[in-house]
């Protein structure tokens, strides 16, 4: 009978740990928070792994797999030599300002500008997806969308400008999302002027996910359970 308890036991947690991974899972959005350099994003360690794309835009090319945006262009194309507004330690150094690097640039800020995700050239949709606000005027609003293009939700509109647009790299925030049903697009845009943005970042997690409290309540109450049955049978014995 023993055995038997074991057996039922396993075959539970089984069952629970299938449900827990199929489970639908709830977008977790980050941000805006300061960012000065790749060590700020929530997602570095992944960068490093190489499970998670960082593009920088410092070789003048939106060249990383499976992206496509819907508007601009990276900004020594489009916009010329002069008032870049990077992430502060693309130019080498973190010394507040960001004139040096480069970045992405859309004259419409009000437009904005949305990062689409190809599933079939990167293997799945992305799980996690971050990019970095550097430049614009009025608030700023995030938004994110899941498969068939529905709106996973939004942060903002939050007011982060300030009045300058000379490389000043204090205002740089990052605005990102972590959602293991895959992310299919994000959009970014502010209610004047032009918008800059830089650190493009996605990819997959090598971070188990955290089970939901009401999982890890129904496992747990499974578990009691069938504690309560093995002491059973090894009554019966």
């Amino acid at each position: 009978m023993r055995n038997r308890s074991i057996k039922v036991l396993g075959l539970a947690v089984l069952i629970s740990m299938t449900v827990l991974t199929n489970a639908n899972a709830v977008p977790t959005f980050l941000g805006p928070t300061s960012y000065l350099s790749q060590a700020d994003s929530p997602f570095s360690t992944d960068i490093t792994a190489g499970t998670t794309y960082l593009e920088t835009f410092e070789d003048h090319l939106l060249d990383t797999p499976g992206v496509i945006a819907s508007a601009g262009g990276v900004t020594s194309v489009v916009f010329g030599p002069s008032i870049h507004d990077s992430v502060d330690a693309d130019d080498g150094s973190i010394d507040g300002s960001g004139l040096l690097g480069d970045s992405y640039f859309s004259s419409s800020g009000a437009t904005g500008i949305m990062f689409t995700f190809n599933a079939s050239i990167l293997g799945g949709l992305p799980t996690q997806v971050g990019i970095v606000w550097t430049d614009g005027a009025g608030n700023t609003l995030f938004e994110a969308f899941g498969s068939g293009g529905v709106s996973l939700g939004t942060i903002g509109p939050v007011a982060i400008a300030d009045e300058g647009h000379s490389g000043a790299t204090a205002e740089d925030s990052f605005f990102g999302l972590i959602d293991a049903d895959g992310i299919s697009a994000i959009k970014i845009s502010n209610t004047g002027g032009g918008i800059e943005v830089d650190h493009l970042q996605y990819g997959q997690s090598n971070t188990n996910p955290v089970p939901e409290p009401s999982t890890l309540l129904l496992l747990g109450s499974g578990l009691v359970g069938l504690a309560g049955m093995r002491r059973r049978f090894k009554a019966k014995g």
